[in-house]
């Protein structure tokens, strides 16, 4: 079939829905694609067999009469372990305090600590103390003896706690570090899997296409494909092929990795708006996929030799990780006047704009104007790997020299 039977789009859609084919279908990619389902899915049912206990209540046994565990509960059920969980507060009255922490209590019913009231009193535990359980048990017990010695005195109790509660200095920090603001371990999490994602996508994505176009150019199957699509069909189609493909198997592990971890109650009450961060996202995914792809496939095309891949594809691979590890480090102070320029920068965007957005110091606006100066900048680059595509992916043999590709009378 000549070129001329075929409009441009639709050479891409043919070209797009054989790599997706290839891609999705081949042997290498099926393993890879269930190894990582599997570590992932693994990784996240062995979190939460090792996490589950966190979140059961703390069980606090208590050894008093009825009235005193009456008068004491409401106070006690306040106090919050340090894993965030509340206390459960249970009735060991007539128990003996060791026997109730021993072995031969059940698991399930046997308490964490127990409080000895009295004179003197006491709290025991079979191996370690959660000090936060400590220090709020401590506090009530000294607010039910000041409630005692002031009800003793004439006083009225809740007048004088009203008088302490006020005598509390409230702490107010002006600039606090980001990682100290509400919510940071939770968005800081979001941001991992938004990251990893991403960084997936755009380096699995666009080795592939690095992949693809020495294979076709080594085996001079391009020349095949040449006769019957133009070179820039060819490429566009082998980029959105793959990059739907690999889109697609990144999101499927996503999907069911979230779906496990809700499963296994592993996934925190996130105070991160969700919707927002995953449309950033999957906006600066297609676009940094897009950035990124043209390159790899353009560098790709001046070899014949999968040896000699890696020479011109780890300059584009080092600009990969390089966004993706400042993205981390930003975070300690993300309103640095370096990692806001270069969260502008289209190599650097697509990795910290996300951040920003997801560690809550980016605004619409900036996602915008940081978005359109990439899309700007995406058509001068397939532009310019069009050109270098065109002219390379038929010379076969050594590495062709870029200068050369790009030079006045290089072939056309």
């Amino acid at each position: 079939m000549s070129a001329q039977a075929m409009t441009r789009s639709q050479e891409i859609r043919l070209v797009a829905g054989r790599e997706l084919r290839t891609y999705l279908f081949k042997k290498a990619a099926v393993i890879t694609n269930l190894v990582l389902l599997l570590l992932t899915v693994g990784g996240i049912v062995v979190v939460g067999l090792l996490t589950g206990g966190d979140k059961e209540p703390y069980r606090l046994g208590v050894q008093a009469d009825a009235a005193t565990i009456t008068a004491l509960a409401p106070a006690l059920e306040k106090v919050t372990a340090s894993n965030g969980q509340p206390l459960e507060v249970r009735d060991l009255a007539g128990a003996d305090a060791r026997t109730a922490l021993g072995e031969s209590t059940p698991e399930d019913s046997r308490p964490d600590m127990v409080l000895v009231t009295g004179q003197a009193p006491a709290l025991l535990v079979q191996e370690t103390a959660d000090e936060q359980v400590v220090a709020g048990v401590t506090s009530v017990l000294q607010q039910a003896v000041l409630t005692r010695s002031v009800t003793e005195l004439g006083g009225d109790p809740g007048t004088v706690s009203t008088a302490l509660a006020s005598a509390v200095p409230k702490v107010t920090v002006l600039e606090p570090p980001t990682t100290d603001q509400a919510g940071f371990g939770q968005r800081y999490a979001v941001l991992q899997v938004v990251n990893i994602l991403m960084y997936m996508v755009i380096l699995i994505g666009g080795q592939a296409i690095a992949g693809g176009v020495v294979t076709e150019k080594g085996s001079r199957i391009v020349e095949i494909l040449l006769a019957c699509v133009r070179p820039t069909s060819l490429l566009a189609g082998k980029i959105l092929g793959i990059g739907c493909a690999a889109t697609l198997t990144t999101g499927a592990i996503a999907v069911i990795a979230a779906a496990t971890a809700k499963v296994m109650d592993v996934l925190p009450d996130l105070d991160v708006n969700l919707d927002a961060t995953v449309g950033w996202m999957l906006a600066w995914m297609v676009v940094g996929f897009l950035l990124y792809a043209v390159l790899f496939a353009a560098v790709a095309s001046l070899v014949s030799r999968q040896e000699d891949l890696t020479t011109v594809t780890m300059p584009l691979i080092l600009t990969i990780v390089v966004p993706y590890v400042l993205s981390f480090s930003m975070v300690s102070d993300p309103q640095n006047t370096l990692f806001r320029v270069l969260a502008y920068l289209p190599p650097f965007a697509p990795f910290l704009m996300p951040a920003r957005m997801t560690i809550g110091v980016s605004s619409v606006v900036e996602q915008l104007a940081a978005l359109g100066l990439a899309v700007v900048t995406l058509p001068l680059l397939m532009r310019l790997s069009a050109t270098v595509y065109t002219r390379a992916v038929t010379r076969t043999g050594s590495r062709v020299p870029l200068k050369e590709v790009l030079g006045r009378r290089a072939s056309r």
